[in-house]
């Protein structure tokens, strides 16, 4: 039984004012639009729930059985319009996030669907920038936290490890060698594509390559792990990326990966200490340091 809610409202009506011409003003329309709405309801229900007279209209045992449910309808009704207006009362916000890498390694399909259901208000744009520059422009207020590789000290941010991340040395697909040589100097005569040296992953070509090295020597530097991977793809040398992120392009045989030597660092989420204080910003990163516990 589908019973319409304009039927009930009319019966509502005539039940408090016992009176056609009463109800239908009350509902801005006209006196036989509401007692077609009445003589509908009583057909769907098969009962009688008025009884007419010169006096008005009165309700049968049957009527007045029904007005405390249909009260209580038009009472749900009313909580649901008045917590639809509290909804939209809530103020619209939007929370900048940095990325490093590409989404799906940073798990932000679950971040959104965390987000959707905690968070409804609160809206994200999402910028691709490097570890440095999602640093900088945090400290900035630029962005309002972001993802970030190493191993940052800052007394104005707030830095939460998520997980450990492996960093792979990375190759073109038809390089000569299949390991890299154990010494250093070897290591050093191969075409190297270095990262700037505000990249987190900077410090490991020290490790990579012996305390001689320095950029210099470096066949060409990168910006990003994306600008590394072309450079490697085009055979211009040997690059650092996250391992995660190589494994896509060497299934695709655009690369090689090199197991040795072993490279680790940290993924980290970061904000400004001051802007962590805000209740919207301190959601969010509290949202996504909870998607990445255990």
């Amino acid at each position: 039984m589908n019973i319409k809610l304009d039927r009930l409202k009319s019966f509502l009506l005539v039940a408090e004012e016992s009176n056609l011409t009463r109800a239908a003003a009350r509902r801005h329309s006209t006196p036989s639009a509401v007692s077609e709405h009445l003589r509908q309801l009583e057909d769907e229900l098969q009962v009688l729930l008025f009884e007419r007279s010169k006096k008005g209209m009165s309700l049968t045992a049957a009527g007045e059985q029904l007005l405390a449910p249909v009260r209580q309808v038009f009472s749900a009704v009313e909580s649901v319009r008045n917590t639809a207006l509290t909804l939209r009362a809530v103020p619209q916000a939007t929370i900048r996030l940095g990325l490093n890498s590409p989404p799906e390694y940073l798990r932000i399909d679950e971040v959104l669907r965390l987000k959707t259901t905690a968070l409804p208000h609160l809206n994200v744009e999402m910028r691709t920038r490097s570890s440095a520059q999602i640093i900088e422009q945090v400290l900035s207020d630029d962005l309002d936290l972001g993802y970030v590789y190493g191993n940052w000290k800052d007394a104005r941010l707030r830095i939460v490890p998520l997980a450990p991340v492996q960093v792979a040395v990375i190759g073109p697909a038809d390089a000569s060698i299949d390991t890299l040589p154990d010494d250093f100097d070897a290591r050093r005569r191969l075409p190297w594509i270095w990262p700037n040296q505000d990249c987190p992953f900077f410090g490991f070509m020290g490790e990579l390559l012996g305390r001689r090295a320095t950029i210099a020597e470096a066949a060409t530097s990168s910006d990003d792990e994306y600008s590394t991977i072309v450079m490697v793809k085009s055979g211009m040398g040997f690059g650092l990326v996250e391992r995660e992120f190589a494994l896509q392009s060497q299934q695709r045989g655009a690369i090689r990966i090199f197991e040795e030597p072993a490279l680790k660092t940290d993924l980290s989420l970061v904000c400004g200490v001051r802007s962590y204080e805000r209740a919207d910003l301190r959601a969010m990163f509290d949202l996504i340091v909870s998607g990445w516990q255990p």
